[in-house]
């Protein structure tokens, strides 16, 4: 992996103007990690999707192709490209090219398989009409990936196998994830998994050593949007300041609950708005610095 001096991020997703999600979230997180963060956007939208209606949506497919081959111009280094939403398949192909141009050079790659969240379904009859050629593609593209943060919707998607009718239990989940990183990842974080009624975790498995664990989120019965993305990209900024990819997994769920115990203080702010992370990055953070 490249060790640069201030460490550089490649920050793969949409660009949302409204609503905290996304490179909102990432593009403050990682700088205040300590990180510089060069942000590709994959499209651009005036505010995210979840409950938002009649919003604009720009695809920046092409754009992204000159984009990179400007940056390829340059010749910068980069000592991760973390990616997240991805509009279609052939966006895909383009990431995998650069990813896989990046990797030789020493960058970690960083996926999360935007896919969708919280689906209690059979997963073949409520996404593969729709989503078929991107969920293919997505099943090869996390084969490039270091380490990758699926949701358990996600992971499911990935595994061609149902949505768990109950709670899963951590052998199970441990399971899901050693079977995760056969399709290539060294690491891989899978999130929104409920092992009981009031326990919400976070599993995480580093392939490398054989060490699964299970990690705490606490539990407050509404939902939290962005959360995933702030989970992506704290996990970004601490692999790239060296820590394991369990340790890395820890940080980002500690920052996670800290910013859901902030946004809890302010109960008029509304679902779609996201977490209240702002004012607690500078302290948060002040050690990766």
């Amino acid at each position: 992996m490249i060790k640069s001096f201030i460490p550089r991020v490649a920050a793969v997703n949409d660009l949302s103007g409204f609503g905290r999600v996304s490179l909102t979230e990432a593009t403050p997180i990682l700088s205040a990690m300590g990180v510089e963060t060069c942000p590709l956007p994959t499209a651009v939208l005036s505010t995210h999707t979840y409950k938002f209606q009649d919003y604009t949506f720009c695809d920046l497919t092409d754009e992204m192709e000159k984009i990179l081959d400007h940056w390829k111009s340059l010749d910068i280094k980069f000592d991760a490209v973390c990616t997240g939403y991805m509009a279609s398949a052939r966006q895909i192909d383009i990431l995998s090219d650069f990813i896989q141009e990046k990797k030789l050079e020493g960058s970690l790659a960083v996926i999360d398989p935007v896919l969708g969240d919280n689906v209690l379904a059979d997963a073949e009859t409520v996404y593969y009409d729709r989503m078929n050629d991107l969920l293919l593609a997505m099943r090869r593209f996390v084969g490039l990936a270091d380490v990758i943060t699926p949701n358990l919707t996600e992971a499911c998607l990935l595994l061609d196998e149902k949505y768990p009718e109950d709670y899963i239990t951590e052998e199970e989940l441990k399971d899901m994830m050693v079977r995760l990183s056969r399709l290539g990842p060294k690491g891989v974080a899978v999130t929104s998994v409920m092992t009981d009624s009031s326990r919400m975790s976070v599993g995480v498995y580093d392939k490398n050593t054989g060490e699964a664990k299970l990690l705490d989120c606490g539990y407050i019965d509404r939902p939290f949007h962005g959360t995933g993305d702030i989970f992506a990209a704290v996990l970004t900024g601490a692999l790239v300041h060296g820590k394991t990819v369990i340790d890395a997994a820890q940080i980002a769920v500690d920052f996670v609950k800290a910013a859901i115990a902030e946004t809890m203080k302010y109960p008029d702010i509304k679902i779609e708005y996201g977490v209240v992370f702002e004012k607690i990055l500078s302290k948060f953070f002040s050690d990766f610095k």
